[in-house]
Parts: C-alpha cells; sequence; structure tokens
C-alpha cells in the first residue's frame, strides 16, 4: 500500500473492493473492458483525498466509500479518454482499453465510467453540491481541449501551463477534498482549506509528473518517458529551456518539423533540456506548491487526519 496509516489502508481496500462490485451492466463486454482498466491498481490518490478530508467531519461508512469509489471512476473515465487522444498502448504497464477493443469502445467506456460515478455520487451528495463534481468534469474537459490547442506551440508561456495542469490535474483533487469535506459536514473554514490544499496537491502532483517524464528509465508511475515532448507537449521543463536557449528552441522546432525522427535526436534535445536549468526550473515551482499546500494544513486542527495529509504530501517527490 502506498499510505502509512492503517485507518485509511482499510478504507482504501474497501474502496478497492466497491470499485470491483460496482461496475455492472448487462453488457459483458462493456463490464470486461472497464474492470480490466478498473482492477489494474493505481495510488488511489482521490479517493485518499476524499476520504482524509471526511475524518475532519462524521459521515456513514458505507457513503464514504461509494464516494471515494465515483471520485476514483471519475479519474478512471478521464484515463481512458486520454489514452485514445494519446493512441497510448499501455498504462501502468498494462495494456489499455483502447489498444485491447478499439477507440470506439474506448470511448464508450469512458462515458459509462462518466455516467456510473455520477448516478453514484447523486445517491450521496445534496444536490445542490452536485455541481462540485460536474463543474470538475467540465474544467478537466477544458483542460484537455487547452493541451490539445497547445500542442507544438514553441513560445507556450508558464501562466498558460500552470492554468492547463490546474484545469486537468488539480481540479480534480480539489473537488476530492471539498466533497469529502462537504459530506462529512465540515465547517465552511476547513472544507475551503481542504478544498485549497486539495487544489495545491494537484498542481504539484502534475509538476512532479512532468519532471519524470524528463527522467531516463523512471518507471515508477508505470509511465513511458519523453512521453510529451514527442508528442508536441510542452511542459515546464521544456517551456523553461526554449525560453533561455535559442538553440534548443531550434531543435525543438526543427524536430516537430520532420516527419521522421530518431531516439538519438530525441534524446539528444532531452539532454539538452535537463542540462538547461529546466529541471531545477521546476524543482522550484514543486517547493513553491508544495509549501502553499503545507501552509494549508496549518490552517486544520491537530488531528490524525492532519499529520495523513502532511505525510501524502511528503511522498510526493522527484
Amino acid at each position: 500500500m502506498f499510505f502509512d496509516n492503517q485507518r485509511l489502508n482499510g478504507d482504501i481496500e474497501k474502496v478497492e473492493e466497491n470499485l470491483r462490485n460496482s461496475v455492472t451492466s448487462k453488457n459483458k463486454l462493456l463490464v470486461k473492458a472497464i474492470a480490466d482498466t478498473v482492477g489494474a491498481g493505481g495510488k488511489r490518490l482521490r479517493p485518499a483525498m476524499v476520504i482524509v478530508s471526511s475524518y475532519f467531519g462524521k459521515i456513514r461508512q458505507e457513503n464514504l466509500i461509494q464516494l471515494a469509489s465515483a471520485i476514483e471512476l471519475l479519474h478512471t473515465a478521464t484515463l481512458i479518454h486520454d489514452d485514445v487522444l494519446d493512441n497510448s498502448p499501455y498504462r501502468r504497464n498494462n495494456e489499455t482499453v483502447y489498444k485491447k477493443y478499439g477507440t470506439d469502445m474506448a470511448i464508450y467506456c469512458g462515458d459509462f465510467l462518466y455516467t456510473k460515478a455520477l448516478l453514484m455520487l447523486a445517491d450521496i451528495v445534496p444536490a445542490n453540491k452536485l455541481t462540485i463534481a460536474a463543474r470538475a468534469v467540465k474544467t478537466i474537459c477544458e483542460g484537455e481541449v487547452d493541451q490539445y490547442r497547445d500542442k507544438y506551440v514553441m513560445n507556450l508561456s508558464v501562466p498558460s501551463y500552470l492554468k492547463r495542469i490546474s484545469r486537468k490535474t488539480a481540479v480534480l483533487f480539489s473537488a476530492s477534498c471539498a466533497l469529502g469535506a462537504l459530506c462529512a459536514k465540515c465547517n465552511p473554514r476547513i472544507t475551503n482549506s481542504l478544498s485549497k490544499l486539495g487544489f495545491y496537491y494537484g498542481v504539484m502532483f502534475q509538476l512532479i509528473d512532468d519532471f519524470r517524464d524528463y527522467k531516463s528509465g523512471d518507471s515508477e508511475w508505470g509511465k513511458p518517458v519523453y512521453n510529451d515532448l514527442s508528442k508536441g507537449i510542452l511542459t515546464l521543463p521544456a517551456i523553461y529551456a526554449c525560453r533561455d536557449s535559442k538553440e534548443i528552441h531550434k531543435r525543438v522546432q526543427n524536430y516537430w518539423n520532420k516527419k521522421v525522427n530518431t531516439n538519438e535526436e530525441l534524446n539528444s534535445i532531452i539532454s539538452l533540456i535537463c542540462s538547461s536549468g529546466g529541471m531545477e526550473y521546476t524543482e522550484n515551482y514543486i517547493k513553491r506548491y508544495r509549501q502553499k499546500a503545507l501552509r494549508e494544513i496549518d490552517k486544520l486542527p491537530q488531528s490524525e487526519a492532519r499529520d495523513i495529509l502532511g505525510d501524502l504530501i511528503n511522498k510526493l517527490h522527484i
């Protein structure tokens, strides 16, 4: 397990069991395709954020597990659709739905999970709070469109990049914390701090993910390295490098303009980016958002839940 706390691990195990049992349909092919993905594992960070946020209040256990499971299904739906957009054959070292069943089936599976998750949420979350989940999904879609729009764009600004990852990644962490707190009837001050903490945690998570994409042989998160640059996506290390060095800017532009490229050329560009100061620049942003998240923790009451959140933040490292 990723988590050190016994209580949290116990609740995550219940979420795992609920995920296996919650994907039901009369269509056996649909269930099989989705079960492969849901059962593939992962860190379950978003349901963990739901669960720990709820510890600051009180909620029925079955409702908590259902809420955390619904958030994980929302996340899984975004991953299935991401794999179609990225033509990704593997995720977490397993074949994707897209690879095994094709584009159409992957889209159907993602759509099914979105619907299933929202139905689960509707059974637990007060009607006036369901907009938190709906807005999160809307914002994630906007973030995906931002990334599509920015593909092969050389002069991407840091604010544009941060806005993109806020939409694509941070918003669901923020919603996870907010829903966990609201459904546990936490007071507005605690709920607001948890929502902000989740947002900063999500930005930090994506910054670390983008940093790791430039680390050769980094397979800890089950993702291929150099994936973004080869697909026309500039993340923070490359944004800094291209802005700081005309040579790197030209090399990346030429690489993208060629119809056929070699691994040697890509590796050469990666080496230039890594030695440009872009990695250190990204590290500084990671530290900045870590401090933002820790400041929100300081606003929360002393408790086991607060200690768990501190541990979750400290476990995110490059």
